[in-house]
């Protein structure tokens, strides 16, 4: 079906009607649409989109989610496949309370700062890093596995290698070593 234009205006043929001299003229001949001034219309090609509508809301979704420092560890280990890989911020200052994955964990950044190559989330970088772990209670029946680096807290319990420590004393940074050497430090067996 044929679409015409005139003055602004987009019609189907079969919807212009033509005033002559003496009366109407419905359905007009294509020479008679012409000659009334109108012009044959073209619809413009659709743009055409390098992404999907829902890939683009997946995206941002994507984007805002690891944007976020307020993330607790249960929410980022639900939805731990949205998580922006380490090396996506390698040059980029990164806020404290940011969600990484690297190695096929996940790492909150313990402080600002600009993320470099050769201080990946691991043990060493204890002071950038800590490990996200399931959420326990730290109560004596449900102690928090300990993954250092990591900070413990006064009054919890924790596990290592099958052995169950309770904290005597906040750590106030995150460990690095095993809990066996900070006994009488940081924690005493049960």
């Amino acid at each position: 079906m044929k679409k015409y234009i005139k003055n602004g205006v987009v019609k189907n043929a079969e919807d212009i009607v033509i005033r002559g001299k003496a009366r109407f003229i419905f359905h007009p001949t294509e020479e008679q649409i012409l000659a009334a001034g109108w012009v044959e219309y073209i619809e413009p090609p659709k743009p055409e989109y390098k992404k999907s509508p829902m890939r683009i809301v997946e995206e941002l979704v994507t984007k805002q989610w690891n944007e976020r420092t307020d993330i607790s560890n249960e929410e980022a280990l639900d939805y731990m496949m949205i998580v922006y890989e380490w090396e996506h911020y390698l040059g980029q200052l990164i806020p404290a309370g940011r969600i990484v994955a690297y190695d096929g964990k996940l790492w909150r950044v313990r402080q600002e700062h600009t993320v470099l190559e050769h201080y990946a989330p691991s043990l060493e970088t204890s002071s950038l890093y800590e490990i996200i772990d399931k959420e326990h209670s730290g109560e004596l029946n449900d102690p928090i596995p300990y993954n250092p680096p990591m900070e413990i807290f006064n009054g919890k319990y924790y596990t290592e290698n099958g052995v169950i420590y309770r904290c005597t004393r906040d750590s106030g940074t995150a460990l690095s070593h095993p809990l066996s050497a900070l006994v009488g430090v940081y924690v005493e067996l049960t």
